[in-house]
């Protein structure tokens, strides 16, 4: 019979409610090495949401395993109390919640502990480029008392199973991976036996009425590394002692892109890990790959690729993504941008998320609505929009008003660029909440002085966005990304895309020109062209993009002059400088705030209205203008 997402399922000595999970992630919650209010509520929104499993982030199984700042020291006894809240407040939501529990290994860096990294071999990580202490025999036998003392501190905490973290960033990995085990004694001709022991010790702590689970790498992305066929015969030999089998691929320094893809990687990516690993095994097998809406769950299942379907950005997107999904509802779509989760988390932030300003931000209490007011949005961009739906929810009369015939302000540009079409999302996502909450909508009407008079609203949003605004070097000829992505002008011939932006832009138009014939170059005056694009994992397949494409990127040039055609140039760093003939010049820049719509009534300025920012600034200024009334 082919499963159903609502199915219930049978994991160990447990029953789970359907097939979908939350698998562990880093939130950057932890304070101080303890978990905090914030990760109980957190993965209580899931669990309410209907999830059926929260596995919770790694709980660091070695005192000295400290790769970042914001992790939880499983081995700390002074933990207990934080899991206890966390596994209260999941439970009361009716869901099971495991916890993983790893060591990063050669993953890691000397920094925070004050002593030398350790890994199966002294081979350096190529992210953090430091070289380990090969672990010893001693080494080895505190590493497993450090799993299962962890495992203890679980239990303690009120879990309901462990999860061992063989995948991303992982010891256990290291071991069983040609490309960094290089041992010569038993650990080398054996490379799984670490796993068999540490599976052996947590089991023991565990006993036969909790759950015990290992994440497994099916592929590593790099030559000679582990793939499927490796997970598949890693989950055969220690069948007998887990309970489910989870997957992953990709490392999370050299390969990172492949666990967290970017927008236009197509859901299910990653389907022949658990394919192969459930074609092995008997025990329920959970698959992961960028599952962001119900079909592709659905789908995935009816496949037969797994047992269960690991759901992460998706559930932070829309915590009750699992409930939708099982009454036939439609979900806040994730949109794989990656800027709040994926590159937050990355430069030391907390998770965030474009779509759901609440997440990461769950245990700061909502303001209570005030009293009911008539409210005039002005704009339906991004900012308009989220502010539109959250001043509607909180019982307000809303107005929105767009001087274009569409909704979406820069997006619906921005989503002309190759591969960005999923940014759309964002807009329908809310514009059908408009619909949901009667929100008064009209279009191709400007806020002036004299509608704010005729609608006499008792505060107005001004959500009207920023406008292009050529730099100070752009003379006669000189195209604004817009113009081009909006279809307006296309130049052909030779293009000198000019990125002060470092963001999407650039690469959106110069893709786009490339693919229609144009030979495009890049300049910028960055160390790195589109260097934006690294901390969203977008960068390495737009380089891959631009070099298939004959796509030309400068760095360290700064434009003096351009006009007609004739473009002066310097090198900032050696101070030559040369001028260039080229058929058209697109400049990709900072944007300008447009004026106040009115000051005719009350004014809450959000998004770009303030100073043109990012995505993640005007959903977010947008959803907390309600709190503003």
């Amino acid at each position: 019979m082919i499963p159903r997402p609502d199915d219930p399922v049978t994991v160990g000595p447990l029953r789970l409610r359907n097939r979908i999970v939350f698998p562990a992630h880093l939130t950057n919650a932890a304070l101080g090495g303890m978990p905090t209010a914030q990760h109980a509520a957190y993965y209580a929104a899931r669990a309410a949401g209907g999830t059926a499993m929260v596995i919770t982030e790694e709980h660091a199984a070695g005192e000295h395993d400290h790769p970042y700042e914001h992790l939880i020291r499983g081995t700390d006894p002074a933990i207990v109390p934080g899991l206890r809240r966390i596994t209260d407040a999941v439970h009361a939501h009716g869901a099971v919640v495991l916890a993983q529990v790893g060591h990063n290994g050669g993953q890691s860096s000397s920094r925070y502990a004050g002593i030398a990294v350790t890994a199966p071999s002294p081979l350096p990580d190529p992210m953090f480029r430091e070289v380990p202490r090969a672990l010893t025999p001693r080494d080895l036998a505190d590493l497993i008392a450090g799993f299962a003392r962890t495992a203890e501190h679980c239990v303690a905490g009120g879990y309901d199973g462990v999860e061992l973290q063989g995948s991303q960033a992982s010891v256990i990995r290291q071991f069983l991976s040609p490309l960094t085990n290089r041992r010569d004694d038993v650990y080398g001709a054996d490379p799984a036996l670490l796993l068999d022991e540490l599976l052996a010790a947590v089991r023991a702590v565990l006993g036969p009425d909790r759950v015990l689970g290992v994440r497994l790498q099916g592929d590593e992305g790099l030559p000679g590394g582990l793939d499927a066929a490796d997970a598949a015969a890693v989950a055969c030999r220690v069948e007998g002692v887990v309970d489910y089998v989870n997957t992953a691929v990709g490392v999370a320094t050299a390969t990172l892109p492949l666990i967290e893809p970017p927008m236009g990687v197509p859901a299910g990516y990653a389907a022949a890990v658990p394919s192969a690993v459930k074609a092995a095994v008997d025990v329920p097998v959970i698959g992961v790959g960028r599952f962001t809406t119900p079909a592709q769950v659905a789908a995935t299942l009816a496949a037969g690729t797994c047992d269960l379907v690991g759901v992460v950005r998706g559930q932070i997107a829309d915590p009750g993504f699992a409930t939708a999904l099982l009454r036939g509802r439609r979900v806040r779509r994730c949109i794989g941008c990656n800027q709040e989760c994926i590159a937050a988390v990355g430069m030391n932030r907390r998770l965030g998320c474009v779509v759901n300003p609440r997440a990461g931000r769950e245990a700061v209490p909502l303001a209570p609505p005030g009293p009911r007011r008539r409210v005039l949005v002005a704009g339906g961009g991004p900012a308009g929009l989220a502010a539109a739906v959250a001043a509607a929810r909180s019982g307000h009369d809303v107005h929105l008003v767009e001087a274009a015939e569409r909704l979406g302000g820069q997006v619906t540009w921005a989503a002309a660029g190759p591969g960005r079409g999923e940014l759309t999302h964002l807009v329908e996502d809310l514009a059908a909440d408009l619909d949901t909450l009667d929100v008064v909508t009209r279009r191709g009407v400007v806020v002036d002085d004299d509608l704010v008079a005729a609608l006499a609203p008792d505060v107005v949003v001004d959500a009207t966005g920023s406008a292009a605004s050529l730099p100070a070097w752009a003379g006669e000829g000189v195209l604004d990304v817009e113009d081009v992505l909006r279809g307006g002008a296309r130049p052909r011939g030779r293009v000198l895309v000019v990125d002060e932006a470092g963001g999407h832009a650039a690469p959106s138009v110069a893709e786009l020109l490339a693919r229609a014939g144009a030979s495009v170059t890049t300049v910028t005056s960055a160390l790195v062209a589109a260097g934006d694009l690294g901390p969203t994992l977008d960068g390495p397949r737009w380089a891959r993009r631009a070099a298939a494409l004959g796509i030309r990127q400068e760095v360290e040039a700064v434009v003096l002059a351009a006009a007609s055609g004739v473009v002066r140039v310097i090198h900032h760093l050696t101070g030559i400088e040369e001028t260039r003939v080229v058929d058209a010049v697109v400049a990709c820049g900072p944007r300008a705030a447009r004026a106040p719509v009115t000051s005719a009534a009350p004014v809450v300025r959000v998004g770009d209205a303030v100073a043109p920012r990012r995505l993640d600034a005007a959903v977010r200024e947008g959803h907390e203008a309600a709190g503003e009334l």
